[in-house]
């Protein structure tokens, strides 16, 4: 994070013991599905620690579980940055691949892919491990989610294909699902083998607890991504945004924002100290008020991971450091022949630059 930016969070970080077994484990298994290739591109993506934000994230995960929850967090991490750089200019390969992705959830498990790619394979794989033993209605819901994470995607594109200047609106309704944090935390109950009751997880208070924990996620990491993205042109930053609308310095933009993350945090504090009697009054049995308990204590995991992670994660270290060489110009394979049907229309931009 720049040095005129600081956040603290009061969650408290574990280390998961298994974390040394999983990352051996998933850089096998990103070789074994041709998403890295090469010891130099094996060697950055080392260096991003992505493993251990999946471990600091899911503490309690042990085995298969931290698994299956370290390859999706990782893969999901390594898209969303190559999306970020040269090939999330280009609309039309990304519309393409991004269809085929979104289509995975909702065939039957195992289904092999119809583009046949090295990133739609792990995903295929990482489908037919995460459905294993949930529930349909956790399954339509994952599928919802890591739906409008890919698509966010293509809009993604647009934008940056024809320099798109958003304002924080649209910036925030982008990113809240290009950040991906909804695939994440729908994780929290596949790994701890527990599924939030229903009208428990779509309550008023459920909800605002997901969405408090899900932008301390984004907000830090445009802090910590402010320097690094100033520096190769990349506006889309809350830091950034802010800076130029208000016409603020950096520091002064990164201070506002540090606040919100500070915002965020008070309430979830607040409405997080009133579940259990919400739980009560809503007569929730109590495998239903454990399996919520559990819930908002990954929720917690996840804010103090991103913040352990941010400080000591190469992919913040160096503003000129390229990719992690996950699946950049490997895993997405080639551009998609350019078929008139195909092309998804752009969206209006919110202002040229």
């Amino acid at each position: 994070m720049p040095q005129d930016a600081d956040v603290f969070l009061p969650f408290e970080s574990r280390s998961n013991p298994d974390a040394g077994r999983a990352r051996e484990r998933h850089l096998d298994w990103a070789v074994d599905h041709g998403l890295v290739r090469g010891a130099e591109a094996l060697r950055r993506y080392r260096a991003w620690m992505l493993t251990d934000l999946a471990a600091w994230a899911f503490p309690d995960a042990r085995g298969a579980d931290l698994d299956l929850v370290t390859d999706a967090v990782c893969l999901g991490l390594a898209l969303d940055d190559q999306f970020d750089g040269p090939a999330g200019r280009q609309p039309e390969r990304v519309a393409w691949l991004s269809t085929e992705l979104a289509a995975i959830p909702y065939r039957a498990p195992g289904t092999r892919p119809k583009l046949d790619l090295p990133v739609t394979r792990a995903y295929a794989d990482l489908w037919r491990r995460g459905a294993a033993g949930t529930s349909p209605a956790w399954r339509e819901r994952a599928a919802g989610n890591l739906t409008r994470f890919f698509r966010s995607f293509v809009q993604e594109a647009q934008y940056r294909s024809v320099g798109a200047r958003l304002d924080e609106e649209a910036y925030r309704t982008l990113r809240g699902h290009a950040a991906g944090t909804a695939p994440r935390f729908d994780l929290i109950e596949r790994a701890g083998h527990f599924e939030v009751p229903a009208g428990v997880y779509w309550s008023r208070e459920v909800r605002t607890l997901t969405r408090c924990a899900g932008d301390v996620v984004l907000l830090c990491d445009d802090l910590r991504a402010a320097e690094r993205d100033e520096a190769r042109g990349d506006p889309y930053n809350l830091v950034l945004i802010r800076r130029r609308d208000r016409g603020l310095t950096r520091p002064e933009a990164a201070a506002q924002v540090g606040a919100e993350v500070t915002d965020r945090v008070a309430l979830f504090q607040a409405v997080s100290g009133r579940v259990p009697e919400l739980c009560a009054r809503w007569r929730v049995d109590a495998r239903g008020a454990a399996g919520t308990a559990r819930y908002l204590d990954g929720l917690r995991c996840w804010m103090a991971a991103v913040l352990r992670w941010g400080a000591a994660s190469a992919r913040y270290a160096d503003p000129a450091a390229p990719d992690p060489g996950g699946i950049t110009g490997h895993g997405t394979g080639p551009a998609p022949p350019v078929r008139p049907s195909s092309v998804v229309p752009a969206p209006a931009p919110v202002a040229q630059a």
